[in-house]
């Protein structure tokens, strides 16, 4: 999870900052480049359902709450924006239901994600929108691939191999 946090910095900075905001509005018309964090610190477990509402809520308070409380420092690239217009996306909700341009996750949330039929919809949705036009390209990447090896360097490729074959991508393989 410290490279998926190292990760989101780069992105706010590279993606949300203010600076990469008003280049997108006066570049590409305001549209933004979505990413989302999914690993377990993303609020909230389970479907979008009533019971759930209220939980999601207040943990979206909470945490507008504290990064409110470090705007204008250096630690505010370690929270998201809870403004309009951000590029971030703040739950796992919003995630499933609209699947970010860039999704940062790790090797055990991937796994647990392609068991689930919950996640469907992000794979599903990649795979038709790779199908809809052959020129699209699917980027996966993998930091500290060095470090996986043995017997975890073996899971992780047969973890990779589930998501492409998922994704339709053995059969496309110009697609990735």
């Amino acid at each position: 999870n410290a490279l998926v946090e190292d990760q989101l910095v780069r992105m706010r900075l590279a993606l949300d900052s203010a600076a990469a905001r008003a280049w997108l509005d006066t570049h590409r018309q305001g549209n933004r480049i979505y990413f989302g964090r999914y690993t377990g610190r993303t609020p909230i477990p389970g479907r979008g359902d009533a019971g759930h509402t209220g939980r999601l809520r207040k943990e979206l308070r909470d945490l507008a709450r504290e990064a409110a409380a470090v705007t204008g420092s250096d630690s505010a690239l370690f929270f998201q924006a809870f403004d309009e217009g951000g590029a971030e996306m703040w739950s796992r909700w919003d995630m499933q239901d609209h699947p970010p341009d860039l999704l940062i996750t790790n090797y055990s949330m991937l796994n647990i994600m392609l068991m689930r039929s919950l996640e469907a919809g992000i794979f599903n949705q990649t795979r038709d929108w790779l199908a809809t036009d052959r020129n699209r390209v699917f980027h996966l990447v993998v930091d500290e691939l060095h470090t996986y090896r043995g017997t975890p360097g073996t899971e992780v490729a047969y973890l990779l191999r589930v998501l492409l074959d998922r994704l339709e991508l053995i059969r496309n393989p110009e697609q990735l």
